[in-house]
């Protein structure tokens, strides 16, 4: 009954991230954004699209299958199905140096944090040493089910063998809270904060897969 309940929620929570409509002023202002630090030549505030379709480098259910790492922070800017990698610019900066702190002293390392994806929809995930078990769906989104009660609906860009989940910026906490990871509300605070400098922004971190 328990596994029925949690494969619904999480089958509700696709269909609900699936008629999102997405703003077209959106796009315009993150592509807007590229343009002018092109055409200012300025490195620093600069944001750099990620090559190709945002559609096209996603895990899929056959790729994300295994054990994937714990490596770093991630900070990227979504709107969308388009995604681009904050180059050079000083909220994100601060923002991916807020989550290496607070990974840091979470006890989050390559050592004990990592995802375990299998193909019968469950994985297992072990954050600073603690481990939970859970059921995973890939949409839009990727969304992990944790005990039918802590469901999240992750950004996900899989790169040159790397996977990167990332979550809006107000949500990071609550996420790696129900992930296993401790609370900070000073971290917290910082990180609402900041996101409410650049539209868009999403933070989690890289992983690697385990060979």
């Amino acid at each position: 009954m328990m596994m029925k309940s949690i494969r619904y929620a999480l089958l509700l929570l696709a269909m609900s991230a699936f008629c999102t409509s997405v703003k077209g002023q959106d796009v315009k202002e993150v592509m807007d954004s590229v343009k002018a630090g092109v055409k200012a030549g300025s490195v620093k505030e600069a944001i750099s699209t990620v090559k190709g379709a945002f559609a096209e480098k996603v895990a899929t259910a056959e790729t994300i299958l295994g054990t994937w790492v714990y490596k770093e922070p991630a900070v990227l800017v979504t709107s969308g199905r388009i995604i681009v990698k904050a180059v050079g610019n000083v909220s994100a900066g601060k923002l991916e140096k807020l989550l290496g702190n607070y990974f840091e002293k979470a006890n989050i390392t390559s050592e004990n944090t990592y995802l375990t994806f299998r193909k019968d929809g469950t994985f297992e995930r072990c954050v600073a040493g603690h481990k939970a078990e859970g059921h995973w769906m890939l949409g839009d989104k990727l969304l992990l089910g944790i005990h039918n009660v802590q469901t999240a609906a992750v950004t996900q860009h899989l790169e040159d063998g790397e996977l990167t989940l990332v979550l809006p910026a107000g949500r990071i906490m609550s996420a790696m809270v129900s992930l296993g990871a401790i609370h900070d509300t000073t971290t917290n605070n910082a990180i609402v904060k900041l996101s409410k400098k650049l539209k868009g922004i999403e933070g989690g971190f890289t992983m690697v897969k385990k060979q």
